[in-house]
């Protein structure tokens, strides 16, 4: 399916109908139809996804800023990364354009101030993050991952350390060692600056993606029994399938984090094999468990209380609550694969800025509170570009001082 395709398919009333379920025979014929075009259906799901996600509740408050930001995706400067996105930004803009157009709602600002502050913020402008991470050893030696060549890096306890040609990091158990039973566990640390992100792969072939300003614990070596992890941050999980021993049952592996703002902040994600995304930051209101693949069970003992996710599901853990929700998976695994994709309100969008470019933000008086915005943009372009982004809705000015960036109304 073509970009043209695309776009006219998403001029059908009767398709919109069947991603928004609005008319039974719409659906029904839809659905037949992806039966018989089984190639069409990875395309036919991302323009569901997105066209779902363009209709949610207070569509009107939030048509105005997804409409002009993503008009502002188009006309947006050559000298912007698109990363290969070309396809997938048209699929927004067309999309976008078909909700508001139904809806009703036609916004589109000339906004002097934005252009103004645009011009202010390229002159002192902030490079994206990219890969740069430390390893802290079990004996406290501390290795920038950044510098490190590719080859071994360390070895300790009967483990060897390697970074590859690609820049991940992969633990491996020596061929020296009889058996696993030689080798002593030990803890080993890998933090994320601001700026920063980097993939391990562990022990058991489980590989795990790291967002900025991220702390991850981990065993050089994991036990027979259960494998167990420490998360403060994000990432984003791709658990390996392992069996005892001797049996066909899994090793479960678990992931303990915290739960910003409660007295009894541990939590648990307990999986057997499966693709997750967990994000966790002390700043976030919310500890939110995004599942792509497989199951996990989420548990917080201390409080009682359990869930079990299925694939698109996210449990929501904090502010009060405990709620297994529908999830945004394109949104929630945005960051991993390079993008950001705003579908929240100002200040959330902001912290995400905030970890990848290592900027303050600082909210002078009258500086809204809630507002939505909806788009998208490569992590890799400039802070400039993405400021200029959030401007064009016309309700926020954002001037970049130093590395500190200012948001007033």
């Amino acid at each position: 399916m073509d970009q043209i395709q695309s776009e006219n398919l998403l001029k059908e009333e009767s398709f919109i109908n069947f991603c928004l379920e609005k008319n039974d025979n719409d659906v029904l014929y839809w659905q037949e139809w992806i039966k018989e075009h089984p190639e069409s259906e990875p395309e036919i799901k991302k323009l569901r996804n997105l066209i779902t996600s363009l209709s949610i509740s207070s569509a009107q408050q939030q048509a105005q800023s997804q409409y002009v930001i993503l008009q502002q995706s188009i006309k947006r400067p050559a000298n912007i990364i698109y990363k290969l996105k070309i396809r997938r930004l048209s699929y927004y803009a067309a999309a976008s354009f078909l909700i508001f157009a139904l809806i009703g709602s036609y916004f589109l600002f000339t906004h002097k101030g934005t252009q103004n502050n645009y011009s202010a913020n390229k002159k002192h402008d902030i490079s994206p993050g990219g890969n740069k991470a430390l390893l802290i050893l079990a004996n406290g030696k501390k290795i920038d991952l950044s510098d490190a060549k590719s080859g071994l890096i360390a070895s300790e306890k009967g483990v060897s350390i390697s970074k590859s040609a690609d820049g991940q990091i992969v633990y491996k158990v020596n061929e020296t060692s009889a058996t696993r039973n030689e080798v002593t566990a030990v803890m080993n640390t890998i933090q994320t600056p601001a700026k920063g992100q980097f993939m391990v792969v562990l022990p058991d072939g489980t590989k795990v993606w790291l967002n900025a300003k991220t702390t991850f614990k981990y065993p050089s070596v994991f036990n027979q029994d259960v494998r167990q992890v420490e998360l403060n941050g994000e990432a984003y999980f791709e658990v390996a399938h392992q069996n005892i021993p001797g049996t066909k049952k899994r090793v479960r592996f678990i992931v303990k984090t915290i739960v910003a703002g409660q007295a009894d902040k541990d939590q648990y994600i307990e999986v057997l094999g499966t693709h997750f995304n967990v994000n966790c930051y002390e700043d976030e209101p919310s500890a939110i468990t995004t599942l792509l693949e497989g199951s996990v069970k989420v548990s917080q003992p201390a409080r009682n209380r359990e869930a079990m996710l299925l694939p698109g599901q996210q449990l929501i853990n904090g502010e009060g609550k405990f709620n297994v929700a529908e999830a945004n998976t394109d949104a929630a695994i945005a960051w991993k694969n390079g993008d950001f994709v705003f579908h929240e309100d100002i200040r959330s969008a902001l912290r995400k800025v905030a970890r990848w470019y290592d900027v303050e933000i600082s909210y002078q008086p009258g500086a809204p509170e809630h507002l939505m915005l909806g788009g998208w943009i490569s992590r890799q372009n400039k802070l400039s570009e993405v400021l200029n982004l959030m401007e064009a809705t016309g309700k926020v000015h954002l001037k970049l001082e130093g590395r500190r960036v200012l948001v007033t109304e």
